[in-house]
Protein backbone atom coordinates (compact mmCIF):
# COMPACT_ATOMS: atom_id res chain seq x y z
CA UNK A 1 0.00 0.00 0.00
CA UNK A 2 2.74 2.53 0.72
CA UNK A 3 4.83 1.78 -1.91
CA UNK A 4 1.40 2.41 -3.98
CA UNK A 5 0.49 5.83 -2.35
CA UNK A 6 4.73 6.96 -2.83
CA UNK A 7 4.10 6.25 -7.04
CA UNK A 8 1.08 8.39 -6.49
CA UNK A 9 2.93 10.99 -5.03
CA UNK A 10 6.07 10.68 -7.26
CA UNK A 11 3.57 10.77 -10.64
CA UNK A 12 1.53 13.66 -9.58
CA UNK A 13 4.83 15.86 -8.98
CA UNK A 14 6.42 14.84 -12.50
CA UNK A 15 3.29 16.07 -13.42
CA UNK A 16 2.90 19.40 -12.09
CA UNK A 17 3.35 22.34 -14.64
CA UNK A 18 2.68 25.16 -11.69
CA UNK A 19 2.37 25.62 -8.12
CA UNK A 20 0.98 27.85 -6.04
CA UNK A 21 1.55 28.52 -2.01
CA UNK A 22 -1.09 29.59 0.85
CA UNK A 23 -0.46 30.36 4.16
CA UNK A 24 -2.24 27.55 6.28
CA UNK A 25 -5.71 28.37 5.80
CA UNK A 26 -5.13 26.84 2.07
CA UNK A 27 -6.04 27.39 -1.20
CA UNK A 28 -9.82 27.15 -0.84
CA UNK A 29 -12.18 25.54 -3.50
CA UNK A 30 -10.72 26.40 -6.91
CA UNK A 31 -15.20 27.55 -8.14
CA UNK A 32 -15.31 30.35 -5.67
CA UNK A 33 -15.54 33.81 -6.91
CA UNK A 34 -12.16 35.78 -7.30
CA UNK A 35 -12.98 38.11 -4.43
CA UNK A 36 -13.36 35.02 -2.01
CA UNK A 37 -10.11 33.15 -3.08
CA UNK A 38 -7.24 33.28 -0.64
CA UNK A 39 -4.15 35.24 -1.17
CA UNK A 40 -1.50 33.60 -3.02
CA UNK A 41 2.29 33.82 -1.57
CA UNK A 42 3.74 32.39 -4.45
CA UNK A 43 2.84 31.10 -7.85
CA UNK A 44 5.67 29.84 -10.10
CA UNK A 45 5.83 28.41 -13.55
CA UNK A 46 9.21 28.05 -13.47
CA UNK A 47 10.73 24.50 -14.95
CA UNK A 48 13.86 25.09 -13.02
CA UNK A 49 11.32 25.95 -9.52
CA UNK A 50 9.79 22.35 -10.54
CA UNK A 51 12.45 20.44 -10.77
CA UNK A 52 13.85 21.71 -7.61
CA UNK A 53 10.37 21.14 -5.55
CA UNK A 54 10.48 18.07 -6.90
CA UNK A 55 13.70 16.87 -5.01
CA UNK A 56 12.74 18.97 -1.99
CA UNK A 57 9.59 17.06 -1.82
CA UNK A 58 11.43 13.38 -1.94
CA UNK A 59 9.50 11.29 0.50
CA UNK A 60 11.69 8.76 2.54
CA UNK A 61 11.65 5.50 0.92
CA UNK A 62 10.95 3.68 4.45
CA UNK A 63 8.24 6.60 5.41
CA UNK A 64 5.20 5.43 7.70
CA UNK A 65 1.82 7.21 7.25
CA UNK A 66 1.04 9.11 10.32
CA UNK A 67 -2.15 11.46 11.25
CA UNK A 68 -0.41 13.85 12.86
CA UNK A 69 -2.45 16.24 14.82
CA UNK A 70 -1.57 19.10 13.41
CA UNK A 71 -2.91 21.60 11.12
CA UNK A 72 -0.61 22.53 7.94
CA UNK A 73 2.08 25.37 8.37
CA UNK A 74 1.79 26.02 4.24
CA UNK A 75 -0.52 24.85 1.23
CA UNK A 76 1.29 23.77 -1.79
CA UNK A 77 -1.40 23.45 -5.31
CA UNK A 78 0.03 21.53 -7.69
CA UNK A 79 -1.53 22.24 -11.19
CA UNK A 80 -1.09 20.15 -14.09
CA UNK A 81 -0.48 21.25 -17.90
CA UNK A 82 -3.92 22.69 -18.64
CA UNK A 83 -3.35 24.64 -15.06
CA UNK A 84 -6.20 22.13 -13.61
CA UNK A 85 -5.50 21.29 -10.07
CA UNK A 86 -3.96 18.01 -9.14
CA UNK A 87 -3.91 18.32 -4.87
CA UNK A 88 -3.10 20.33 -2.78
CA UNK A 89 -0.50 18.80 -0.61
CA UNK A 90 0.40 20.46 3.67
CA UNK A 91 3.51 20.83 4.44
CA UNK A 92 4.04 20.43 8.43
CA UNK A 93 6.83 21.90 10.25
CA UNK A 94 9.01 19.43 11.45
CA UNK A 95 9.06 17.69 8.18
CA UNK A 96 5.77 16.29 6.57
CA UNK A 97 3.94 16.04 4.13
CA UNK A 98 0.15 16.23 4.17
CA UNK A 99 -1.19 14.00 0.96
CA UNK A 100 -4.71 14.56 1.09
CA UNK A 101 -6.83 12.28 2.90
CA UNK A 102 -4.02 9.69 2.55
CA UNK A 103 -2.08 10.91 5.78
CA UNK A 104 1.19 12.04 6.31
CA UNK A 105 4.33 11.20 5.27
CA UNK A 106 7.78 11.81 5.93
CA UNK A 107 9.96 14.37 3.51
CA UNK A 108 13.49 13.01 3.24
CA UNK A 109 15.14 15.76 3.34
CA UNK A 110 13.14 18.52 5.95
CA UNK A 111 15.57 21.25 5.28
CA UNK A 112 15.69 21.07 1.26
CA UNK A 113 11.54 22.66 1.32
CA UNK A 114 12.87 25.53 3.30
CA UNK A 115 15.30 26.01 0.86
CA UNK A 116 13.01 25.60 -1.92
CA UNK A 117 10.40 28.01 -0.41
CA UNK A 118 13.34 30.86 0.78
CA UNK A 119 14.37 31.10 -2.85
CA UNK A 120 11.41 30.53 -5.27
CA UNK A 121 8.74 31.80 -1.95
CA UNK A 122 10.58 34.04 -0.39
CA UNK A 123 6.78 35.46 1.22
CA UNK A 124 6.13 31.94 2.56
CA UNK A 125 9.35 31.32 3.70
CA UNK A 126 9.10 34.16 5.68
CA UNK A 127 5.66 32.78 7.41
CA UNK A 128 7.08 29.31 8.76
CA UNK A 129 9.79 31.28 10.10
CA UNK A 130 8.23 32.89 12.46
Amino acid sequence: MIRDLLDVVAATLDTATRVRVFDSTGPGQPARKRRDRRPVLADQRDPEALIQLRAALALRPDTKVMDWMQWPDLWLELLGPDDARLTAIGLLRQGWLRWESDGDLELQDPAAIVQWLTRWAPEAAATIAE
